[in-house]
């Protein structure tokens, strides 16, 4: 039995449903392209997180957090990757978003929004070192410890998936706001300001 599992469910709602860039990515695409896409970058971000916490699982986790040299590439990569986010979103031109006949969104591929969903995920070292800080303290070491790694895994990205559809589905009912070009620029303004934002925070995250 995992030790205190239900603190564990009530750290991870918590912690998951605290905004972050993954958070915002997918507010960003339910807005614009609908709330079907948005659960490709959903999905995207929920096997990034698998695998980093499969890393940590694994030990590597602990590896990477020892080598400065590693974790630092990986943090600069991330916040290379957030702030072309941001401005990429910042300099959006309205008719690859918006039909300028219809007002409706227009579709990406999913395969694309999943791949941008993954790499912000995955560009997130601290992510790591939350999982390899955390997964210890609810293990019991009296019983098999893998299937318990599995178990703490699947809890935390089942409820950041849900979390995340949650947060889809809300903005999806809101994109009506963002027929008007005015309503639209200032969007892409905000989520360009929050995705340099996290990429400067994680910069300089020690």
């Amino acid at each position: 039995m995992i030790n205190n599992y239900f603190i564990f469910i009530a750290l991870a709602v918590t912690v998951v449903a605290i905004p972050g860039p993954a958070v915002v990515l997918t507010i960003k695409n339910s807005l614009q392209y609908g709330f079907k896409l948005a659960t490709a970058n959903i999905v995207g971000n929920f096997l990034a997180m698998i695998m980093l916490a499969s890393l940590s699982a694994l030990g590597l986790g602990a590896i990477i957090l020892a080598s400065t040299t590693i974790f630092t590439t990986i943090k600069l990569i991330g916040c290379g990757y957030l702030v072309y986010l941001g401005i990429k979103a910042w300099r959006a031109p309205q008719p690859s978003i918006f039909s300028p006949k219809t007002g409706k969104p227009i579709h990406r591929s999913f395969s694309a929004v999943v791949k941008e969903g993954f790499y912000v995920g995955i560009a997130n070292p601290k992510a790591i070192a939350f999982f390899t800080a955390l997964f210890p303290h609810f293990i019991d070491q009296g019983r098999a410890v893998i299937p318990q790694f599995l178990t703490l895994i699947l809890t935390i990205e089942g409820i950041s998936f849900v979390v995340l559809l949650l947060y889809a589905y809300l903005a999806g009912k809101a994109s009506t706001i963002l027929i008007h070009h005015r309503s639209r620029s200032v969007f892409n303004k905000l989520t360009g300001i929050s995705f340099i934002g996290f990429g400067i925070a994680l910069l300089y995250e020690e």
